[in-house]
């Protein structure tokens, strides 16, 4: 813990001083080199069991000043016509009847709201890397659900792909060549056949509006890629010192069978059992009057995600183990206790990071519609 300590505060003082995120990554590379050998790496989140009460901001800090800047404009170089991920949320938007209900179990001290950076993490192929010589594969699907959501489609994956070593095991890819969105369920690369596999998928247009018809990766067949926190937009806002240019996806224990747009299915079983489950779909959003720059020891990392939640919120794609479980982009090389020098630079040490800064309880839960 000492360690971890002394290496947050490097991180802080760093971009306080104006250093990029690049320049605290190549700090960081040095101090994991140099690192005892004794180190333990933490524990991974259990699947069940008891969960101990974690410390939750009070109230928000609220503050004259205007709002947040907004992110930068969105390029919307996948999924153009998804205004429910790109568009921010209006002024005084209506809420859902049952806000107040959600927001306290959202909330709730003794509930976890956590950075998912490696496990249960997605590994992007983003449409840069997919060239004339990627490798393109006939993607075999071994779950009996019907037919091949994928038909005929090659998926390209590029050599040396990793596939996230949680229960998910997820993919998502974007191929300008074809024009596709794919998204891997319990993806599988036998590198004797060189031969991938997955439990399920589905694929659906580069330049349509993100939802998938043709099977699914997500329960609310919102397509993978969509909403997923990368490495590259995460790094840039973070010396921006502002959110991301839209929406961002999560998982919850709270989500029941019911579903509301942009969701079109849900896999919601309320693992939380609660009183009022929540419908996969619902957008939540943290209340702009927050200053977020003013929240006592709120990282830099938290603050992309806080500042984003302000401007376009975040919608429930599936169900979880976390109260809260934001998805971010799986790095090569990370472990548990090293998800990555774009997480770790901007203080999020460790994957299932617990994201105790964030005011909580200033959430409210916009109608769907």
């Amino acid at each position: 813990m000492a360690e971890r300590t002394s290496k947050r505060s490097a991180v802080w003082a760093g971009l306080a001083a104006g250093v990029t995120v690049a320049a605290v990554i190549s700090g960081l590379v040095y101090l994991r080199e140099h690192r005892s050998a004794e180190y333990a790496e933490p524990e991974p989140y259990p699947a069940a069991g008891p969960v101990l009460p974690t410390a939750v901001p009070a109230g928000p800090t609220e503050t004259v000043s205007p709002a947040p800047p907004p992110s930068a404009p969105a390029a919307r170089s996948f999924f153009p016509a998804a205004g429910w991920l790109w568009t921010p949320i209006g002024p005084d938007p209506a809420l859902a009847p049952d806000s107040a209900t959600w927001v306290g179990y959202l909330s709730d001290p003794a509930a976890r709201r956590i950075a998912d950076l490696y496990r249960y993490g997605v590994t992007l192929v983003p449409a840069a890397a997919v060239t004339p010589a990627t490798p393109r594969y006939e993607v075999t699907l071994t779950e009996p659900w019907g037919g091949d959501p994928l038909g005929v489609s090659r998926v390209p994956i590029p050599a040396g792909t990793a596939v996230p070593p949680g229960s998910d095991g997820q993919i998502a890819v974007l191929d300008p060549t074809t024009n596709e969105a794919f998204g891997l369920w319990r993806a599988v690369f036998d590198p004797q056949a060189n031969t991938w596999s997955a439990s399920w998928g589905g694929v659906t247009p580069l330049d349509g509006d993100g939802i998938v018809r043709s099977g699914s990766a997500t329960a609310t067949k919102i397509a993978r890629y969509a909403g997923v926190i990368s490495a590259a937009e995460f790094s840039a806002a973070v010396d921006a010192n502002t959110g991301l240019a839209h929406a961002l996806v999560f998982s919850t224990d709270i989500a029941g069978p019911d579903f509301v747009a942009p969701a079109i299915k849900s896999d919601g079983t309320n693992t939380a059992a609660v009183a009022v489950p929540m419908p996969e779909g619902s957008r939540i959003q943290l209340d702009p009057k927050v200053n977020v720059d003013e929240i006592p020891g709120i990282t830099p990392g938290e603050k992309v995600i806080a500042k984003t939640l302000q401007t376009h919120g975040a919608y429930a794609v599936d169900k979880g183990r976390a109260r809260m479980a934001f998805v971010f982009e799986a790095l090569p090389g990370a472990d548990n206790a090293d998800p990555g020098d774009a997480w770790e630079a901007a203080g999020l040490e460790w994957d299932e990071f617990e994201l105790d800064s964030i005011p909580w309880s200033s959430l409210r839960v916009i109608a769907a519609g």
